[in-house]
């Protein structure tokens, strides 16, 4: 995955904010012959504008959207995990003290809806997507096996105080990679 950008300029005056993300696959047992894709590897916040006053807590930039598609040649369990910089339990980094989240939404296993579910607890189910940890795809409560897997991940990027404070030009940068986990 490519990375999350922001240059900002002095107080005042115009930042651009970005979340560059590339679906990379692991070579692996299962997913050697699967392939992996987003729709949109960049989401970019465009051009902000700072007011010149400080925020006493994170300031949200906004949720964007993305499309994940998983193809494979045969029926195959997906498990899926991101590898990024961890900020926190929750989400990765983004420069130096900010952060995202992610969070894969409406997931499809072959056309059909199907839940998702942290691969080694199957009662945390849910689509978010955290440090560390592997959501698999469940249909009737157990791991499902498909050609196709698609689901929406939701990009929510959170700027602290001191990022907006900046006074002159500053890219923040975070990256990583979606994976295909063999054998989920």
């Amino acid at each position: 995955m490519k990375p999350l950008r922001r240059p900002a300029a002095r107080a005042g005056a115009l930042k651009r904010a970005g979340v560059l993300l590339a679906g990379l696959l692991l070579a692996g047992e299962a997913s050697a012959a699967c392939r992996l894709s987003l729709s949109q590897p960049l989401v970019d916040y465009g051009l902000l504008r700072s007011d010149g006053q400080s925020a006493s807590q994170a300031v949200s930039m906004g949720k964007r959207t993305v499309r994940l598609n998983v193809v494979c040649p045969g029926a195959t369990v997906i498990a899926l995990r991101f590898d990024g910089t961890p900020a926190n339990a929750e989400g990765y980094r983004f420069g130096r003290q900010d952060y995202f989240n992610l969070t894969l939404q409406h997931p499809l296993l072959d056309g059909k809806p199907v839940e998702l579910a942290q691969l080694y607890n199957h009662a945390e189910r849910g689509g978010a997507l955290r440090p560390g940890q592997v959501l698999v795809v469940l249909a009737g409560g157990l791991p499902a096996t498909g050609r196709t897997f698609s689901a929406q991940v939701q990009v929510d990027t959170w700027l602290s105080s001191a990022a907006i404070a900046v006074r002159d030009k500053t890219t923040l940068e975070g990256n990583g990679r979606f994976e295909l986990v063999p054998g989920g």
